[in-house]
């Protein structure tokens, strides 16, 4: 125990020595510069995706066994056109015996009327023929509905996006399971995903910067549109929609990273991120450094805004070296840009 306090002392009296030559043996050298003036961007982080803003997944409400795709990815498709076919034979015939009990019905009633009307039936059997009419009218109808749901089709014109499964002649399907994404990859916009902490300072109409590794090189750019009125609680985030100008070269799909600025101030007092020390700045003042209590604004991953505290006539230590104390004596030196 007691070694372990001496090394602890022994490293205190080292640092004790070390500060005191750092004073002794003269001024240091400091790179200063002067705050300029320039734009302070804020913003808020998020992520994305792009997607058709007139957009569906479409898939079978039944199982069965594929017979036919005769939609293709990328293919242009008329609302109501036919995108695959599920093997339809037992529903076909089921329509079949419905429609023939339906033409039977129907004579079995025509023959009722007559007889009523000639007094040779009674009104409870005419009743009964009108019933038994119905019932097959709606037998077919049922029927017919069964047997559309073996025809996926296009809920709206628009282009086949992505065949979700790649089904083919001869896979099955399971019911519920979506099969096609359809949607119009002329108007696309930006699904994100926003901090609940951030969302109060999302506003319709704020500009968004994009970044996509496929246009790594590019300046990307969108507009908020409208946020979702109710968060996710789980992931406590809210969905933003970014509007995306008719030339955004972005695919459906696509992921990105945004920046949605919030607050654009284009005559900012600015410094070096490297400069700020906790809440001051470190300055030259008479051969001497300072600390200097500001008040940030917005820091960015280079400069950092001053709000108040300093001016423009201040020369800024750009690296405060580790150790420096206030009142030492420094020699300042402008950096390179200066």
């Amino acid at each position: 125990m007691s070694g372990k306090f001496l090394w602890v002392g022994g490293l205190i009296a080292l640092g004790v020595l070390a500060a005191g030559l750092f004073w002794i043996l003269g001024p240091a050298s400091v790179q200063t510069v002067k705050p300029h003036r320039g734009e302070a961007v804020e913003a808020v982080y998020a992520t994305g995706t792009v997607e058709s803003v007139r957009h569906a997944y479409v898939g079978s409400k039944i199982a069965g066994r594929v017979t036919d795709v005769p939609a293709r990815e990328g293919e242009k498709v008329g609302k109501g056109q036919v995108l695959a076919v599920l093997d339809a034979r037992e529903a076909i015939s089921q329509l079949q015996e419905a429609r023939a009990r339906l033409d039977l019905a129907r004579s079995d009633l025509s023959r009722a009327q007559r007889l009523f009307k000639a007094g040779h039936v009674s009104k409870a059997a005419l009743d009964q023929a009108v019933s038994a009419s119905q019932a097959a009218e709606s037998a077919v109808e049922g029927a017919k509905a069964r047997l559309d749901e073996h025809f996926i089709l296009a809920p709206f014109t628009g282009e086949v996006m992505r065949s979700v499964q790649q089904i083919k002649p001869g896979d099955m399907v399971g019911g519920n399971q979506n099969l096609f994404l359809i949607g119009d990859p002329s108007a696309l916009e930006i699904n994100a995903e926003v901090d609940e902490e951030d969302i109060p300072r999302i506003e319709p109409g704020q500009t968004a910067l994009i970044r996509a590794d496929a246009f790594s090189g590019r300046a990307l750019t969108g507009t908020v549109n409208r946020i979702t009125p109710h968060g996710d609680p789980v992931a406590r985030t809210y969905r933003v929609y970014l509007t995306l100008p008719a030339d955004t070269p972005l695919l459906s799909g696509m992921t990105t990273e945004i920046n949605i600025v919030v607050t654009e101030r284009k005559d900012a007092l600015l410094v070096p991120v490297s400069a700020v020390s906790g809440q001051g700045v470190w300055v030259v003042r008479d051969g001497e450094a300072r600390l200097a209590e500001v008040t940030l604004g917005t820091v960015g991953a280079d400069m950092a805004e001053i709000r108040s505290g300093l001016d423009e006539t201040a020369r800024v230590i750009a690296n405060p070296p580790s150790g420096l104390a206030e009142g030492q004596r420094v020699r300042a030196a402008p950096a390179e840009k200066d």
